[in-house]
């Protein structure tokens, strides 16, 4: 049975023009057929600078590791490295025999310094790579502050966590903590590795971080998922909306980079697609999509791949152009993540009151589609990012609020923790609906 079903907005088009489609993919990861499952290299990356001691946000920080120490099975390997002006391995990566001796060790820390983000990072990839080969390497990087020391520009630092994850199948998940790190570093750092975002502004979300990370990387079912994706004769061209890494390949496909999924994750992504021009009658071709991915069994990971061509119908009348409308909740989701996107960029460029303006704009457009019930999520999401401009940009941590949210409904992951305010846990979370 396929994990994958794949499906057009509009499977009829009118012939003889140009067109606009969406394709929605959703994915439903197996179950896991098993409890026993391969031990995972788990590495914590934390920043022990200064600012880390006000509101005892190391304290907190120390505890959830500790509460990640006790959870760890007989077989897993653990490490820490912190880093400040700095960076030192606490805890080198190997099993952990005498939990309370290494639980000691960790509540004994505390700050000082700047933040070595980049060296913190190079060292922890570097105990990950103790590992066996084929072992699941997972690295939670942590930190409240800004790069300032060793590398800081924000393309070199992405490009790190990137070939982290080429070169040694190591996934970074990034958890910033409190008002002051770079929200759009550790999202791309974490887009770029297919690992998990969290903005934390609460000591209490700090252990449900690390767990949560943890859990997941014991969990998988689905590893290192790729969509490869090449144009066909109908299809004048296609996007996505920006929520995965994009490569070209050799043979000029090109290739969407989701990453790993834990049992029973639902994943779900939209396409946009500009159809050619067609006669009446005839059926066309529109992309072509190969699923690559490792399925992990009870004997081990077993490469696997599935192709899916994706076609479309060319009609006169348009009473047969009809919207598949149960697919609307995903496109005004992802259509949604780009929105606030663009609300940023306005907003950075000192254009408050047009990027107000034009928030309203595209939700008085969701409101026109008459679909209240499967809108509720991008409408929800638009009114409480111009309520947070309103009520001051900064000093409602609303830039960190629309950049966390703008990610996790691209991402529309049901298993990644939403970790922001609860009362914006958008639907998708922790859904296992049959919509598709």
């Amino acid at each position: 049975m396929s994990i994958f079903t794949t499906k057009l907005d509009y499977n009829k088009v009118l012939a003889n023009q140009e067109n606009d489609v969406h394709l929605v993919t959703r994915i439903d990861a197996p179950k896991l057929q098993s409890d026993e499952r391969k031990p995972v290299a788990f590495t914590i990356c934390l920043d022990r600078s200064s600012s880390m001691a006000m509101e005892r946000k190391f304290d907190y920080a120390l505890e959830a590791c500790v509460g990640v120490v006790k959870n760890l099975r007989p077989d897993d390997l653990f490490s820490l490295v912190t880093f400040d002006s700095e960076v030192e391995v606490v805890l080198p990566l190997e099993k952990i025999e005498d939990k309370q001796r290494v639980c000691e060790i960790i509540k004994s820390l505390s700050t000082r310094g700047m933040t070595y983000l980049s060296g913190g990072w190079e060292q922890a990839k570097d105990e990950l790579l103790k590992a066996a080969p084929g072992m699941l390497k997972r690295m939670l990087l942590l930190s409240d502050g800004v790069a300032n020391r060793g590398i800081r520009d924000h393309r070199e630092l992405i490009t790190l966590v990137g070939d982290g994850l080429r070169d040694h199948g190591i996934r970074t998940s990034c958890l910033g903590f409190g008002d002051h790190y770079q929200e759009d570093l550790l999202s791309d750092m974490a887009t770029h590795s297919t690992g998990n975002f969290y903005d934390v502004d609460s000591k209490e979300k700090l252990p449900i971080v690390f767990a949560a990370e943890l859990e997941g990387a014991l969990r998988i079912s689905v590893e290192n998922l790729r969509v490869r994706i090449k144009t066909e004769e109908q299809c004048e061209s296609w996007d996505d909306f920006g929520g995965m890494r994009k490569t070209i390949l050799d043979d000029g496909r090109t290739e969407l980079l989701i990453g790993d999924l834990v049992s029973e994750e639902v994943r779900s992504f939209a396409l946009e697609l500009k159809v050619r021009s067609a006669d009446s009658g005839s059926i066309g071709r529109l992309i072509s999509m190969d699923f690559v991915y490792d399925l992990v069994g009870e004997d081990g990971s077993l490469p696997t791949s599935e192709e899916r061509m994706i076609e479309i119908s060319f009609v006169n009348n348009p009473e047969d152009v009809q919207l598949d409308d149960t697919l609307l909740a995903i496109i005004t989701t992802q259509r949604t993540s780009r929105t606030i996107r663009k609300a940023i960029e306005k907003i950075d460029q000192g254009e408050e009151r047009e990027a107000i303006e034009f928030l309203r704009g595209e939700l008085k457009k969701l409101e026109e589609l008459g679909k209240p019930e499967l809108i509720a999520d991008s409408e929800m999401l638009i009114r409480s990012t111009i309520e947070k401009i309103e009520m001051g940009w900064r000093r409602s941590r609303g830039r960190k609020f629309a950049q966390y949210s703008s990610r996790s409904y691209s991402k529309m992951s049901s298993s990644e923790y939403w970790s922001a305010d609860e009362s914006y846990s958008p639907s998708f979370k922790g859904t296992n609906d049959d919509e598709l």
